[in-house]
């Protein structure tokens, strides 16, 4: 059948869209699921502490990451309060990723698959559209910065391209070359996300070299440009927030934010960690992410700081093809202009790779696995994902990026702190994997929700949503509430987290705990071997007929895998 009658039919029947159903190594044969889905084969976990070092190498060596540090300098802190609030916030957000990672790292599912045991079979679809959109949101942002380097690349070898004319209205905030620049780049980008990424180890290795290389050039220009004002630009800038409470208070944001710009992957970082080796590969996080977030915001907070100062602006150069657009002076500029335009693109190239269109896609596959695989996600991710925002209008200054990452944070944050105390101190690290691909399992709570979580999550996420509104429209007045938005992820994963212990503990899922901790497969066939366990093995209890009944009402395979070793 050619594409056009397929696309024919397709159109005419929404059955012809169905997929092909897969065998699953452990979901049961009513359950339609994909091998995407299964835990990790053993052949796949390859992942150790240095693959978690260099991966986020590859995530932090990119401009949404410079523009985050440099906007808390448009807001008016100094370079140095803005690492440490970039410090800060590493430390913070490294305990949740390192603790979810942990978790994927000993069950080998993803992230889709493992929150069920927390928010229930079909609770869990809410967490994951949600992670879904944001991953989606941030594949656009990064997809439009990526046309703006596009748009210097082209006016380095053509400057009449920046007098092409604009036939869109003012109030989109962006201009008829922006949106070409803007498609260029997702062309530029589409085949990229179609490749997996272990065969683009060359272009994340290039990344690595040369996005510092153009980071220290960057930094060299801007201190530069300021000369005898550079003292005063990192010292005491003229637009320092005033001191006291004012300056707390934007502290505490900024750190908030650097939270929400890593919320999603708190979330679904056991996508990945479920390839690792052994569990303790995951604990390398807690030193690289806060060390790699402060490495690079060195470079961008001074750059910032001292573009401000010559300029007399707080709002002009926090983004990196800001102070890029600056070198268009001359031959040798232009030059310059290019490549390092050049190099900041194929960084966004790369980041969404990794973090935004996978993640993207496995949701989708998650969430719709009769139509949609991990092929199909892509595209939407790629198509929907990257059009069906308006980034430039998030983009448009630090204050509205600011308050873009702080507010959709609100959400994220608990859902993984819950993610997280769930296994640890719920769960006492005991899941049933096998269970967590049954729709009628341990982990369906009610109808397939866990309200327990819900009630916690939604009391998370209240008192956050005064401060929200109040950063969206700022006539809007909310007293001293602003004083908890201000570290609205600490206080929402407090909340929630008292919430849900003490419901666990008045109301415990009796149904979800586990004495019997069954973190990866079991061989069918007698005398099979066991898959290596890592550090926590499968154990099994001894066969009374008490453990042997609550075996077979939870998961009756467990007694028959007893019997047969």
């Amino acid at each position: 059948m050619g594409a056009a009658e397929t696309l024919k039919q397709r159109t005419k029947s929404p059955s012809a869209w169905v997929l092909p159903k897969e065998e699953s190594c452990i979901a049961p044969d009513n359950v339609w699921t994909n091998k995407d889905m299964d835990p990790a084969p053993q052949e796949h976990r390859l992942w150790t502490g240095w693959t978690f070092f260099t991966y986020w190498i590859s995530d932090v060596l990119q401009p949404g990451q410079w523009a985050t540090v440099a906007s808390f300098v448009g807001m008016g802190l100094t370079w140095w309060e803005s690492c440490l609030a970039i410090f800060v916030g590493g430390v913070l957000v490294s305990i949740v990723i390192t603790a979810n990672a942990y978790v994927g790292a000993v069950l080998h599912t993803p992230f889709a698959v493992t929150s069920r045991s927390v928010y229930g079979y079909w609770g869990s679809k809410f967490v994951v559209f949600s992670r879904m959109v944001i991953a989606c949101f941030w594949l656009s942002i990064n997809s439009w910065s990526g046309g703006v380097f596009i748009s210097l690349m082209i006016e380095a070898i053509w400057p009449q391209y920046a007098h092409l004319k604009n036939t869109i209205p003012a109030s989109q905030g962006a201009t008829s070359r922006d949106f070409l620049s803007f498609f260029l780049f997702w062309l530029l980008q589409l085949p990229f996300v179609f490749i997996h990424p272990s065969k683009l180890k060359w272009v994340f290795n290039i990344k690595a070299i040369l996005v510092p290389v153009v980071a220290v050039g960057t930094l060299i220009y801007s201190v530069k440009k300021a000369g005898p004002l550079a003292s005063l630009a990192l010292s005491n800038p003229p637009d320092r927030v005033p001191a006291g409470s004012k300056r707390f208070i934007a502290f505490m944001y900024s750190v908030t934010a650097t939270q929400g710009v890593w919320a999603t992957l708190s979330i679904n970082v056991g996508d990945f960690s479920r390839y690792c080796k052994k569990p303790s590969a995951t604990y390398v996080q807690l030193l690289a992410i806060p060390f790699l977030f402060s490495f690079l915001s060195i470079f961008a907070a001074i750059s910032a700081a001292c573009l401000n100062t010559v300029y007399g602006t707080s709002d002009s150069f926090y983004q990196s093809y800001d102070i890029v657009a600056l070198w268009n002076t001359s031959a040798g500029g232009r030059a310059a202009m290019f490549l390092a335009s050049l190099i900041w693109a194929l960084s966004n190239v790369t980041t969404n790779i990794s973090a935004n269109s996978i993640s993207a896609a496995n949701d989708l596959t998650s969430l719709a696995p009769k139509y949609i695989n991990i092929k199909r996600g892509q595209m939407i991710a790629i198509t929907i994902g990257v059009w069906g925002f308006a980034p430039w209008k998030v983009l448009s200054t630090a204050s509205n990026f600011i308050t873009f990452m702080a507010s959709y944070s609100i959400v994220l944050a608990p859902i993984a702190a819950l993610m997280a105390i769930d296994f640890f101190v719920v769960k006492k690290r005991k899941i049933d994997i096998y269970e967590l691909y049954r729709p009628k399992g341990i982990y369906s709570f009610s109808k397939g929700w866990n309200w327990r979580a819900y009630v916690a999550l939604i009391v998370g996420i209240a008192p956050n949503l005064p401060g929200m509104i109040n950063a969206i429209n700022s006539t809007v007045a909310i007293g001293n509430i602003q004083y908890i938005y201000m570290v609205s992820n600490i206080a929402g994963d407090i909340f929630a987290i008292i919430v849900y212990l003490a419901l666990n503990k008045f109301f415990p899922a009796k149904e979800a705990q586990v004495d019997v901790a069954v973190h990866d497969l079991i061989p069918s066939s007698p005398g099979g071997s066991f898959a290596d366990q890592g550090e926590y093995p499968v154990t099994f209890s001894g066969s009374t007929p008490a453990a042997e009944e609550r075996d077979e009402k939870n998961s009756p395979w467990l007694k028959e895998s007893r019997l047969s070793v």
